[in-house]
């Protein structure tokens, strides 16, 4: 009878010091799933908002070859793609930093006629 009320006691005791760290890793686990989810529906709708400007680009009749016509994309149909597609208000700060990003990621960032606001006053990546 008194093994089975130490180990009550020791069990309730392990109870109390494991419950709270266990819910605090399940909140943390909950937090990074959530970022990864904004993460990834920001990357779609800045890769959707990319490929709109060059099949925007594509679809322009070609009147002479000297001259092409520019793609351009910017933050805000970065934030309307985001909002339209999965109805999610995106920072304009976290839209310009992705945009950048998927540019550069695709090699879209140095084309020479490319219209972005993207980069700001830093101008474009050096190729």
């Amino acid at each position: 009878m008194a093994s089975f009320l130490v180990a009550a006691l020791a069990l309730a005791l392990l109870a109390t010091l494991l419950i709270p760290r266990l819910l605090r890793l399940k909140q943390e686990r909950r937090q990074r799933r959530g970022d990864e989810h904004y993460r990834k529906q920001l990357q779609a709708a800045t890769d959707h908002a990319i490929t709109t400007a060059v099949r925007a680009r594509l679809a322009e009749p070609v009147i002479n070859l000297h001259i092409v016509p520019p793609m351009r994309v910017s933050v805000g149909d970065v934030v309307a793609r985001a909002l339209e597609d999965f109805a999610l208000e995106v920072l304009r700060d976290h839209a310009a930093a992705m945009l950048r990003h998927r540019l550069e990621f695709r090699g879209h960032a140095c084309w020479p006629d490319l219209i972005t606001d993207a980069f700001g006053d830093t101008g474009r990546p050096q190729p």
